[in-house]
């Protein structure tokens, strides 16, 4: 099998500020997806500017891509080169993609197989925030909360400590960590909690704070834009949504800071991507947008919450070259979306709708949820009913400018999350998911302009496992990262998949161990 070859990659990259040549500390920083999308994540990019900014230290980037030992971007060397080997994980289906990199580099999966010559495994990102109990036989330490409160005990250590084994018991007994061979909440109920160690509004406000990337790259999926984010949290209060919950107060970041940042941007862009989980709710956003065009960037936004679109917001997005939107009705009707607390009524999306359109917008993406509590056949009928009148609404403002526009429905299915009002809830029967998806279609199907993207049942049931899962889920994915297909496993492993996703929780909920917030 051929090695990793990155050279086209290097050489498409821009570093925003210079990096260092040199260093006595390294760290191996693995993003367990392809390299499209984890460089597509400012998370990701945010830790590995971290860490290059440490004195003494170097960063250098892995990815899941191709086939053979994976190889760092930087600087060619095998994974198993690392004293430490950090895994940046945002979603589930990606612990399969770890253990094969894992398998791929020649290191046991077992973090009680690995020696001491091997590296010491960690993963952080929401997902170990959400529930590490899955991948807990795998992996040696969980880092509970931002990378900027987490990096720096765990570089000291890493620094101070000569053996794995006592990096290891340093970091059990600091805030911020789940060490699975010391913390064992499975076995000891009455376990003190562990601490998550998100931002406070404080920090966020520390001059040179702000995260934005370091490096440029047209290999993503915002092709050459430089990332600024916005703020944290949201405060709308959606009782599927773990964000909302799991990263505490909404809070953003200080407009100066931002402003400042596009002089850094200037070097090496000319298009910016604000990004945030409430991109619209920063309150100078107006304004900020409007200096980023007068300075002659090209901005886009990752999503703006409905009530946050104004007719500013969108002018300014628009005179900037973007023509595509992207707003989170969930549902189609009123009262269900009032149940699942999204205080936002059918009229008032169609309201900013017509605004979008009437702007010059030629392209609007919607994201539904199925399989909520209480959902009715009417409900699934009401996303079809809603799409035909944003149709209609699309359709009076392209008489007006002759363009027509196009309308997609991104539609997933609702995966009960721990540590939101619905954690204790169950995956939706299949049966009765599989009707209202068909369901969908057909109505859909009947209106031109408009389309709906895939949806996986299969692929949610797995997910619905391995989020709410404890350690005992190690066989089946184990099994995913060895080739069996997702099928297969959900086959193989359907009693203990049932037992766990398909009735309501009544019981202590595993996952408590850790604090909310």
């Amino acid at each position: 099998m051929k090695p990793q070859d990155w050279s086209k990659h290097r050489a498409s990259e821009r570093y925003v500020e210079e990096q260092p040549r040199e260093g006595r500390y390294s760290m191996a920083l693995a993003y367990a997806n392809s390299y499209h999308v984890g460089m597509s994540s400012l998370g990701f990019q945010r830790v590995w500017d971290l860490v290059q900014k440490r004195e003494g230290w170097l960063c250098e980037r892995f990815f899941c891509d191709g086939e053979g030992p994976p190889r760092s971007v930087e600087g060619s060397s095998p994974m198993g080169a690392f004293g430490c080997l950090s895994f940046s994980v945002s979603f589930e289906e990606d612990y399969v993609n770890l253990l094969a990199m894992l398998s791929r580099a020649g290191i046991p999966l077992r973090r009680d197989e690995r020696g001491k010559d091997h590296p010491l495994v960690l993963v952080g990102g929401s997902c170990a925030m959400i529930n590490p109990l899955p991948m807990a036989e795998f992996v040696d330490v969980f880092a509970l909360g931002a990378a900027e409160n987490v990096l720096p005990p765990l570089l000291l250590a890493l620094e101070e400590e000569s053996s794995k084994e006592a990096v290891l018991r340093r970091l059990a007994e600091e805030p911020g960590f789940f060490v699975a061979g010391c913390h064992r909440p499975e076995e000891d109920p009455a376990m003190e909690k562990l601490s998550k160690l998100e931002l406070s509004a404080e920090q966020m406000r520390q001059p040179g704070f702000l995260p934005t990337s370091a490096i440029i790259t047209p290999h993503t999926e915002f092709s050459d834009k430089f990332l600024i984010e916005m703020s944290r949290g949201c405060p709308e209060k959606c009782r599927y949504c773990w964000a909302t919950f799991g990263m505490g107060a909404f809070r953003w970041h200080p407009t100066d800071a931002i402003l400042s940042s596009l002089e850094r941007a200037r070097a090496v862009t000319d298009q910016l991507g604000f990004v945030a989980t409430a991109v619209g709710d920063h309150p100078d956003i107006e304004m900020i947008l409007d200096q980023a065009c007068a300075q002659g960037f090209r901005t886009s936004v990752s999503s703006i919450r409905i009530p946050a679109v104004t007719e500013g917001i969108l002018g300014s997005l628009h005179r900037s070259g973007d023509r595509s939107i992207t707003l989170a009705p969930e549902t189609g009707s009123d009262e269900l979306r009032a149940k699942m607390g999204k205080p936002v009524t059918n009229r008032m999306l169609l309201e900013k709708i017509q605004l979008i359109f009437a702007t010059g917008f030629t392209h609007l993406k919607l994201y539904f949820i199925i399989g909520q509590p209480e959902e009715t056949t009417e409900d699934v009928l009401a996303i079809a009913q809603l799409a035909a009148e944003a149709r209609r609404v699309m359709l009076v403002e392209a008489r007006r400018s002759g363009v027509v526009g196009h309308i997609h429905l991104g539609t997933n299915i609702l995966i009960p999350k721990p540590y939101t009002p619905w954690q204790r809830e169950p995956f939706g029967d299949t049966r009765s998911l599989r009707a209202k998806i068909s369901l969908l279609r057909r109505e859909l199907a009947k209106l031109p302009n408009v389309s709906m993207g895939p949806v996986s049942i299969r692929q949610a049931r797995w997910q619905a496992y391995i989020t709410r899962a404890g350690s005992d889920a190690a066989d089946a994915l184990e099994a995913a990262a060895g080739g069996e297909s997702v099928a297969s496993v959900l086959r193989r492993f359907a009693p203990s998949i049932d037992a766990e996703i398909q009735s309501r929780k009544s019981d202590r909920l595993r996952w408590h161990f850790m604090r909310a917030g």
